[in-house]
């Protein structure tokens, strides 16, 4: 199977998206996608990390890979 390059990079667009969601969690107190008075909402924020990381490993799986003899 060959690997994607649009899809690699779109990957790599989400999780720099989700990197910015989690420190944005980590470091705001807010009530954006969250019920009850502004806070700072750790959940969110490990959610948004474990989604980045995840979104860097599908797009190292998606990169084309170069062949080497």
């Amino acid at each position: 199977m060959r690997g994607s390059r649009p899809l690699s990079l779109l990957l790599l667009v989400l999780a720099v998206i989700f990197a910015l969601a989690a420190v944005f969690y980590f470091t705001t107190k807010t009530s954006f996608l969250a019920s009850g008075p502004p806070a700072i909402h750790f959940k969110h924020a490990i959610v948004f990390t474990v989604l980045t990381l995840l979104a860097v490993v599908a797009a190292n799986f998606a990169r084309p890979k170069s062949i080497q003899a």
